[in-house]
């Protein structure tokens, strides 16, 4: 089953150039949901579009007691204004380990920060685990070579509980243009951006 896809135009006033971005929407046997991005443009432009969605697989007022693991050997430490500083840093050893998984704790520390996959955009593989406590599973498979989690300290939602629920973003590195040696955003004309993700569903039988 696939979806028609849906098209955005961006406006030279909102950026240097006139892009169009196109996101299509399948759903695959037997249970996974899959994003196709692609973006041209008519002059080199600046491209990460990311997916923004939340995940909380138990439906309770908060994602406690979810496992976690991310297949991330390095992650970007950030300001206090939750931008990179440059600096990549690697997980051993910090609170942002999380290769083997585990049930991280609400607060402790905050997420929202970007775990590097890789140093350029890859093969679709898979990259992140999210168990819930009933057993519900997602395993996140993407192309891309980043994976921003936030664990939604500030609400996912207005109104909601803080940590209600994950937002699992995957993406090019951010504020690339900031920082030379990230992985480059800069899209030209005559070049097509794509970007694949699926998240594949599965409940222990």
């Amino acid at each position: 089953m696939s979806a028609s896809p849906s098209v955005c135009r961006t406006a030279r006033g909102v950026c240097p150039a006139t892009g169009t971005i196109t996101a299509l929407f399948r759903l695959l046997p037997p249970a996974t949901l899959r994003l196709e991005l692609s973006a041209t443009t008519d002059a080199p432009t600046l491209m990460n579009p990311v997916n923004h969605s939340y995940w909380n697989l138990d439906g309770t007022p908060t994602w406690e007691g979810h496992a976690l693991r991310i297949a991330a050997d390095r992650y970007l430490p950030v300001d206090g204004d939750l931008l990179p500083t440059g600096e990549v840093r690697p997980v051993a050893g910090t609170p942002f380990d999380l290769r083997e998984g585990r049930r991280p704790r609400p607060g402790a520390p905050l997420f929202d920060h970007n775990f590097c996959l890789a140093d350029a955009p890859g093969p679709l593989r898979e990259v992140l685990w999210l168990t819930g406590a009933a057993g519900l599973s997602m395993t996140l498979a993407t192309t891309a070579p980043g994976v921003q989690v936030y664990d939604g300290n500030q609400g996912a939602r207005p109104g909601g509980e803080r940590f209600e629920a994950f937002a699992i973003e995957p993406q090019l590195w951010p504020d690339a243009p900031s920082h030379p040696h990230f992985p480059a955003i800069l899209l030209h004309p005559g070049m097509v951006w794509r970007q694949v993700t699926e998240w594949r569903f599965a409940y222990p039988r």
